[in-house]
């Protein structure tokens, strides 16, 4: 017995959707799950110009993992779904939307081979329904009264049909789109004849091609209509004829519960006239589902970090890694998920007054040598004014009024008090890293990062 099996893009739209609306969850008030955005690695690489690319083995995770210093919860007002950003541009031929091939289709890169939905300049983004039988566009599409018809339908003398789907908000658009990519809103509900907004139902036709015009047709002395044939019902439309031909077809009414159709020219007059009507909407319209019916697979996280985020994190550092951590807790909440907004993860030493300085980067440690150290830390940052030195990617134990040597800068002062951190850095799981040229701080600066996964 043989089988032949496919994942189709529905499971990838599942993904989405759970990524949007779960970074965060609770169940009967328990927290269950959250995502944290997490800053790492505050030494250079070999080479800063040329980060290595990161590697999943063991030994890497739990390095990238013990040099965090800051985590922020991302939420749902931190995720969008997004998909490849096509700009309107005259002159180029777009595809149109067919049901009878796969339309999400990529190439070896990852692009999509069909550019069948387009972003115009007022971000208000089309599907296109028909191109004029494969002629370049030259007029935008846009959305304003008075510009489209009762369908939702933009048409202009290049012939193009156009479907308005949505327009990126300003907040998503600053937030979520790039040169690469744009934001797409997230339907409420998945696909269901049964609540569709514009009564299509299974679908409709909300475009019907005129293939081929014939001729001889003559509306003063035979009337000339437009038969639909389908699974379906309802629909219909004005037939518009020039000099005798068939030249467009403006639908009155696309149906419902269209699975498939056939459409035909019947007069007592004229002849030879061919129509396309083989294209069903999406069930439940176009623009009813957008993250179903242009083929989301991906999502963008987009987070910042400002400044010193309430005195929690330093601001005279450089930084090389970013990363995504789900289910990390805490020593207050194990084994539930940690719920803070923004974690410090750094040890925060109080030391003597004294002569020298630590560096940021350097090796501390307390014991007789680095060697044979009860203790060892990194510096994340130290500041003279109040002598509180913090670590990350600590190991041993700490002891009070005890030495702390730097294995570069050669300064040594007593360790007075100490405090470690509520987050354990080492828990929950490292979904994504991402290794960066270095990346300084400031007091008044904004660090954003947009992350986009694919599935």
């Amino acid at each position: 017995m043989t089988s032949q099996s496919l994942l189709t893009y529905g499971a990838k739209i599942f993904n989405i959707q759970q990524e949007y609306y779960a970074p965060v969850a609770t169940v009967n008030g328990t927290l269950i799950s959250s995502l944290y955005c997490v800053l790492a690695k505050v030494d250079n690489w070999v080479d800063d110009n040329n980060p290595p690319a990161p590697t999943q083995d063991q030994k890497t995770i739990k390095n990238f993992l013990k040099n965090v210093f800051a985590a922020k919860q991302i939420t749902s007002n931190d995720i969008s779904p997004v998909i490849t950003r096509i700009n309107w541009t005259s002159g180029v031929t777009y595809d149109y939307y067919r049901d009878d091939i796969d339309i999400f289709e990529k190439d070896t890169n990852g692009f999509p081979i069909y550019s069948f939905y387009v972003k115009n300049k007022y971000d208000q983004v089309f599907k296109c329904l028909w191109n004029a039988g494969g002629a370049p566009s030259t007029y935008e599409p846009y959305f304003e009264p008075g510009s489209y018809n009762t369908n939702g339908i933009y048409q202009n003398l290049d012939g193009y049909k156009w479907h308005y789907i949505f327009t990126i908000d300003t907040a998503s658009k600053v937030k979520f789109m790039d040169t690469s990519w744009i934001p797409v809103p997230v339907s409420g509900s998945a696909p269901n004849p049964l609540d569709s907004p514009t009564g299509e139902g299974t679908g409709g036709l909300d475009v019907i091609t005129v293939l081929a015009g014939g001729q001889g047709y003559d509306e003063a002395n035979a009337i000339v209509s437009l038969v639909v044939t389908g699974d379906g019902n309802g629909a219909n439309g004005t037939v518009v004829i020039t000099n005798g031909a068939v030249t467009d077809i403006l639908i009155t009414n696309p149906g419902t519960n269209y699975n498939y159709a056939n459409a035909y020219i019947m007069s007592a007059n004229g002849s030879g006239a061919i129509l396309g009507a083989n294209t069903v909407s999406p069930i439940g319209g176009h623009g009813y589902n957008p993250v179903a019916e242009l083929g989301c697979d991906h999502v963008m996280i987009s987070t910042e970090f400002t400044g010193s985020e309430g005195s929690k994190l330093p601001t005279d550092i450089t930084y090389h890694q970013i990363g995504l951590l789900i289910n990390p807790t805490t020593n207050s909440l194990s084994p539930l998920p940690a719920n803070g907004s923004i974690y410090q993860t750094s040890t925060d030493l109080v030391v003597s007054s004294g002569f020298g300085l630590f560096v940021n980067d350097e090796i501390v440690y307390q014991g007789t040598s680095i060697d044979t150290a009860t203790f060892i830390g990194t510096v994340l940052t130290f500041d003279s004014s109040t002598n509180r030195l913090s670590l990350i990617n600590t190991t041993g134990t700490l002891t009070i009024n005890a030495p702390m040597f730097g294995n570069i800068s050669g300064t040594a002062r007593t360790l007075l008090s100490y405090t470690t951190p509520d987050f354990i850095t080492l828990s929950g799981y490292l979904s994504y890293m991402e290794n960066r040229s270095a990346i300084t701080r400031s007091s008044d600066g904004i660090e954003q990062f947009k992350i986009v996964l694919g599935y």
